[in-house]
């Protein structure tokens, strides 16, 4: 079967704790948010989900996000859902420019031509952690995207 590529734009992000940040502004382009020092906030996504396709439901190969900061602000966990089901748990170090797909900024959770994969049957969300630590942490999200087959 065909990979099917879906995106969502950076834009479409939400702050699971908003007055935790002294900026969260959504733009053309994406979204910019910085945390206040010393906080600890998640991020979450819906991204597309195709339930078929051709009769066949595809499975989640790989998840992408894509953005830019600081070297020193990154995202640290990300964790996907199904519905209200976490399927997948994975420590990450995003940061710096990642405005293009690239080995440290793809979530791998299938083998492309194989049947290893996530069915995922009510949704698909992306949650990402980014800890503050001593100092305020900027990040720009600038897109999402998934692969199926």
């Amino acid at each position: 079967m065909a990979i099917t590529a879906m995106w969502t734009h950076g834009n479409s992000v939400v702050p699971e704790t908003p007055e935790g940040l002294t900026q969260f502004t959504r733009f053309g382009f994406g979204t910019q948010i910085q945390t206040k020092t010393g906080t600890n906030h998640w991020f979450h996504v819906p991204i597309p989900t195709p339930v078929l396709i051709g009769g066949y439901q595809p499975k989640l190969k790989r998840v992408f996000i894509l953005g830019n900061s600081s070297v020193s602000s990154c995202i640290r966990m990300v964790h996907l859902y199904d519905g209200v089901n976490k399927v997948r748990e994975q420590a990450v170090y995003i940061c710096g420019n990642k405005l293009a797909i690239r080995p440290e900024n793809t979530i791998t959770v299938g083998t492309v031509g194989t049947a290893l994969g996530l069915s995922i049957f009510t949704g698909l969300s992306i949650s990402m952690f980014i800890e503050a630590g001593t100092f305020p942490k900027d990040f720009f999200f600038s897109a999402f995207g998934s692969d199926w087959e």
